[in-house]
């Protein structure tokens, strides 16, 4: 466990979040405070306060704390501050050098939200914290699932979902084993499958070392199997319908008549067989190179198992709407999609703590008030 020097007399001068684990209610600014977010603090004074160093009162790690209290504990901006004690505005170093406590107002803190973050900003810290947790981990396994944002019956912007019988917006959530890095938000009739290749695309930009990217039914098709085997070097597992047969264009023997063709421009039989789908995906055969991929989990005898990884998007999902109320209801349509980023990041940042600190139970917030 880490260990922190406090701020104040009133918190013990030496401590570790083992001090709280076997507690049975703690305050959630007791995690907050073991958790380091300096660099995506430095980001964000660098890319949304240049050149006006008059706007730095607030810690600006201090200001993401405090919206992480607000989403958890589903209070309003006003809320928010009048709720917080002395110290637990310690325990976020609200505190200056005087001793004195200095919370923001609530209109400051709604401001730094929605115009000085914005959607653009929740969406890069929520690249950055993805970045984090996919290198602090040692996970190999990559899921990705949709889950239903529920909307007022009364919302004349949210789609109804037939499947799910409710007006929605859907969240489209990444996660490396039980660990959220990366969400996109849309209409909640919109089809899982084309909101594939964004999560890829950011993906690789992270940088993630994975072995496996699990994927339901909705996402199968030959372009998205060969994606994932080629832009992050893994094993797409991709449900299959019960009826799927093998395509004799994506047999070995197939592959082979394709590379042999194109050996006016490099192809040859005798290449190494991941250069040959390499270098089909390459010359306009990305189709073929997924069905290859596709005939290899159904002859698999041992794709149910690897399969069985993506039962946890489900759990996972009812945990993150238990934690932060991961829904739509109330809010303007204008700002469905950053607030509910700002949710996602919430939990990512809880997450994060647990992480840097070790705990075993990663998603695990219940004690926490």
């Amino acid at each position: 466990m880490k260990y922190h020097h406090n701020v104040s007399d009133e918190i013990c001068t030496k401590d570790s979040i083992a001090s709280y684990l076997n507690k049975d209610s703690v305050s959630i600014c007791q995690l907050l405070y073991f958790l380091d977010i300096d660099d995506i603090a430095s980001y964000v004074e660098r890319s949304y306060y240049a050149d006006k160093d008059w706007h730095f009162r607030y810690k600006i790690s201090s200001m993401i704390k405090l919206i992480v209290v607000k989403s958890f504990r589903n209070l309003s901006f006003e809320k928010t501050i009048s709720t917080l004690t002395n110290q637990e505005a310690k325990l976020l170093y609200f505190e200056d050098e005087n001793g004195t406590i200095n919370l923001p107002s609530h209109a400051t803190l709604h401001h730094f939200v929605k115009y000085r973050l914005g959607k653009e900003g929740f969406n890069e810290i929520m690249f950055r914290i993805g970045k984090k947790i996919s290198r602090i981990t040692k996970i190999r396994d990559l899921k990705t699932d949709s889950t239903p944002l529920e909307a007022s019956r009364y919302d004349r912007y949210a789609d109804y979902n037939p499947h799910y019988k409710c007006k929605m917006d859907k969240a489209h959530i990444t996660m490396i084993g039980t660990l959220p890095i990366y969400m996109t938000h849309t209409k909640g009739a919109a089809n899982d499958s084309p909101e594939l290749k964004k999560h890829i695309d950011v993906l690789v930009k992270m940088g993630v070392d994975i072995d496996t990217y699990a994927l339901d039914g909705g996402y199968d098709s030959f372009n998205n199997h060969a994606d994932v085997w080629y832009k992050l070097k893994a094993k797409p597992v991709i449900a299959y319908s019960s009826d799927s047969k093998v395509h004799n264009e994506g047999t070995m023997k197939r592959i082979d008549h394709w590379v042999n063709k194109m050996w006016k421009i490099g192809g040859s039989i005798h290449m190494k067989y991941e250069n040959k789908l390499r270098f089909l995906y390459e010359n306009g055969r990305k189709k073929q190179v997924g069905m290859h991929l596709r005939n290899k989990n159904i002859e698999d005898e041992g794709f149910e198992e690897e399969y069985s990884k993506r039962a946890e998007c489900e759990r996972i999902h009812k945990n993150i709407k238990w934690t932060v109320k991961f829904d739509i209801r109330g809010m303007k349509n204008a700002s469905k999609e950053m607030y509910s980023i700002m949710k996602f990041v919430t939990y990512q940042l809880l997450v994060t703590a647990n992480l840097q600190n070790k705990v075993k139970q990663t998603n695990s917030f219940a004690k926490y008030v």
